[in-house]
């Protein structure tokens, strides 16, 4: 390549409809170096096949009952594949799956090159990270995949983010946006609540995702913490509540699942959701 700027991107569907698309990782590269990444669950197309892919991505129908869909969510990412250079691996799939969720939203955009990293390894992605030496996280988590792909095309021009996988001038609003200060994850006494009646007064509060409303994750956990709710950032057996907005991870979500079915009782709780309760309790 002569110059290494490109997309790198992995889509996850909900069945084996191209149109399913259920999530989306992207990954920008610019210069030989990652500067942008971003996540969303999808609300697929609907279709009429009886089973879904949940066993392998973790993803389940409820989860992305509420995503934007691939029309909605394409104004904030069209920029990434308009004019651009798109990697994937196993390229087919993703192209597919691109081409044929844009047709049924009727979008239209500029022509692209691809190219296909499995064309570069010969083998799946797993045993391609494996084989060079690249950390590939969680597998069929798309952003996970999307970021092994881009290491693999740059590794092949012989750049190696696994030795500096976060430069100085890494800029990613999604990450910054997730930040939450040490000192909002101390619970306050409860002489210095607002209100003691939210469903939040003296639980443990995991937020996963990006919500609409409040995109910056510090803002509402500040709101949270004022109504008695003690923030966490690691979701554990001891959680009570957990809000997640668009693009929770898949993982995270499975795991309260598990945790569910130990006997838990972890409170799952949407954007809409969350809007109506501080809507009622007036909380600011």
């Amino acid at each position: 390549m002569k110059c290494l700027d490109f997309t790198a991107i992995d889509f996850e569907t909900m069945t084996a409809e191209m149109t399913s698309a259920c999530a989306i990782g992207i990954v920008r590269v610019e210069n030989g170096v990652i500067v942008q990444k971003f996540y969303s669950l999808i609300k697929p197309v609907p279709d009429s096949r009886p089973f879904n892919n949940t066993h392998v991505h973790g993803i389940t129908p409820e989860m992305v009952e509420k995503a934007p869909t691939f029309e909605e969510l394409w104004p904030s990412i069209k920029g990434y594949f308009e004019h651009q250079m798109i990697v994937a691996h196993n390229a087919s799939f993703d192209m597919a799956v691109l081409d044929q969720t844009s047709d049924a939203y009727n979008i239209n955009f500029g022509i692209y090159d691809v190219i296909d990293t499995l064309s570069i390894t010969k083998m799946g992605l797993a045993e391609s990270c494996a084989m060079i030496g690249i950390p590939l996280g969680e597998h069929h988590d798309a952003l996970c995949d999307a970021t092994a792909c881009a290491m693999i095309l740059l590794k092949s021009n012989g750049i190696d983010c696994t030795l500096n996988t976060k430069p100085d001038h890494f800029d990613s609003k999604m990450f910054r946006g997730k930040e939450v200060k040490s000192e909002t994850k101390k619970p306050l006494c409860d002489d210095e609540i607002k209100c003691k009646d939210t469903p939040f007064f003296h639980q443990k509060v995991v937020l996963t995702g990006t919500l609409f409303s409040y995109p910056r994750r510090e803002e509402i956990a500040c709101i949270l913490r004022n109504y008695g709710a003690d923030i966490n950032t690691s979701l554990s057996k001891q959680t009570n509540i957990v809000i997640a907005g668009s693009g929770a991870g898949p993982s995270k979500m499975k795991k309260i699942d598990d945790f569910n079915s130990q006997g838990c009782n972890i409170r799952v709780i949407l954007e809409d959701e969350l809007l109506e309760i501080m809507e009622k309790f007036n909380m600011k």
